[in-house]
């Protein structure tokens, strides 16, 4: 972290609950004539039961269930938490947290915590270390991370005995390629928690899926091709309403995320992904590789990427508007050749700045991929980070504030403008973020003909 460089403005935003009350000036009230009301006998009151009492007062009632409602809740919930996670539980109350209810089905985050504290979760998961684990990535969601965990050797002899296989190797010291998905599941945590916790209780369940209802719009970009040539070829669960205007999808992880999960149930060590992380990041990465990933492995194939692992600038842009219900455009910013190697810019980098400046501007995060060049421009590596901010120092030298799911950092990093937009290759950026002037193609149709160019040249 560079020295001087303030980033307290960029710490996790506290919802301010505190109720602010207004004085009104006293003004002098008209004396007001006195009117005699007949009184009321006491046997009228004898009709009324308890059943039909909510007529007479329902505000009051229905505010008072509520309130009930909540207390109960609370009561269910932290019995099942230890003292550090009560402890956080209680400042997201306090911050407003736990009454945010910015998710697909406008549950709360409370209600999804309830839900995973009384309902039964996948076999091998424990309900106390989901909610913990929740409450965790709520509280500071830089503590998401995509580091795997190692498998236990009596976990591989358990896998080849119900399998009939033996353990893949590979599978054993595997360097987690979950990059995207783990900065998806970061800008989920930070900008929708209740959405956060619904994913997260979903997966966790027996159903072992998370359901989602939006608008076609929010993956077409104003083209319905675009939308139905996406929940096909990503080979989704999903279905188009009869209407045409809306469609329900369902994410899954993949069924070995099971294994790693219960890993990390009984095994966890420090720095290492959570239950949730694991669940989560499975869950995307299946969405994005057409269903074909493989946790154990850190695997994947699909039509639409011929790198086994990760996801490339395509996938990530339709798992972004799955999971944000808005459009995006995957801007790919470098030339590179076909040898891999960096040949030029599709834009200045002060046009790639802006994109960036833009997005944060609308309250969006930018998840970007950046290369690795050598001294011979050749790309040998890369990467996936979220800018959630910008400053400029007293000399006004602009730094991008970011995070970075692989650092083994619960904080946010500095990166230098100068040092990290020549690295861009690609972003994805929303429509309003961009010039209006420019055009840019939807990147499906860039891996359709990717796609068609890779399978002529293998035959």
């Amino acid at each position: 972290m560079l020295e001087g460089i303030s980033i307290s403005m960029f710490e996790i935003s506290k919802i301010n609950s505190s109720p602010i009350a207004y004085t009104k000036a006293n003004t002098p009230v008209e004396e007001k004539k006195t009117e005699t009301k007949p009184v009321t006998k006491p046997e009228a009151f004898a009709k009324v039961s308890a059943s039909n009492l909510r007529a007479y007062i329902p505000s009051f009632t229905a505010k008072n269930d509520k309130i009930v409602s909540q207390k109960k809740q609370i009561k269910v919930i932290q019995s099942q938490l230890d003292a550090e996670s009560k402890a956080i539980f209680k400042a997201l109350q306090a911050n407003g947290i736990l009454e945010n209810n910015d998710s697909n089905d406008g549950s709360t985050v409370m209600d999804n915590l309830y839900k995973i504290a009384t309902e039964p979760r996948f076999i091998g998961l424990s309900q106390s270390q989901i909610l913990k684990d929740v409450l965790k990535a709520l509280s500071n969601p830089f503590s998401i991370t995509q580091q795997f965990g190692d498998i236990p050797e009596e976990v591989a002899r358990e896998y080849e005995r119900k399998m009939g296989t033996p353990f893949p190797e590979q599978a054993k010291n595997v360097v987690s390629s979950d990059c995207v998905v783990a900065s998806i599941e970061f800008n989920l945590a930070k900008s929708k928690p209740a959405e956060f916790a619904r994913f997260a209780e979903g997966l966790s369940s027996q159903n072992y899926e998370v359901s989602k209802t939006e608008k076609i719009e929010s993956i077409a970009n104003g083209s319905m091709t675009s939308a139905l040539w996406k929940l096909r070829n990503f080979n989704t669960d999903s279905q188009i309403h009869s209407n045409w205007d809306d469609f329900t999808i369902k994410i899954k992880p993949d069924r070995n995320a099971i294994i790693r999960a219960r890993v990390q149930s009984s095994y966890k060590d420090p720095g290492e992904r959570s239950v949730v992380d694991v669940l989560i990041q499975s869950a995307l990465l299946n969405l994005g590789s057409q269903n074909t990933y493989d946790a154990i492995t850190d695997e994947r194939t699909g039509s639409l990427n011929f790198d086994k692992t990760g996801l490339n600038e395509t996938e990530k842009s339709f798992v972004e508007e799955v999971v944000f219900e808005k459009p995006k455009f995957s801007v790919v910013y470098q030339e590179i050749d076909e040898n891999c190697k960096l040949t030029g810019y599709r834009c200045e980098q002060a046009e790639t700045k802006q994109h960036i400046l833009n997005s944060l501007s609308l309250g969006e995060n930018v998840i970007i991929g950046y290369t690795h060049i050598n001294e011979d421009k050749q790309i040998d590596g890369g990467h996936e980070i979220t800018i959630i901010g910008y400053q400029e120092d007293e000399n006004g030298n602009g730094y991008f504030i970011c995070n970075d799911t692989d650092d083994r950092k619960d904080e946010p990093i500095i990166m230098s403008e100068k040092e990290l937009l020549p690295m861009i290759h690609h972003a994805g950026i929303s429509k309003e973020a961009l010039n209006p002037s420019d055009e840019y193609e939807e990147s499906w149709k860039e891996a359709l003909r990717f796609v068609k160019g890779q399978l002529t040249a293998n035959n």
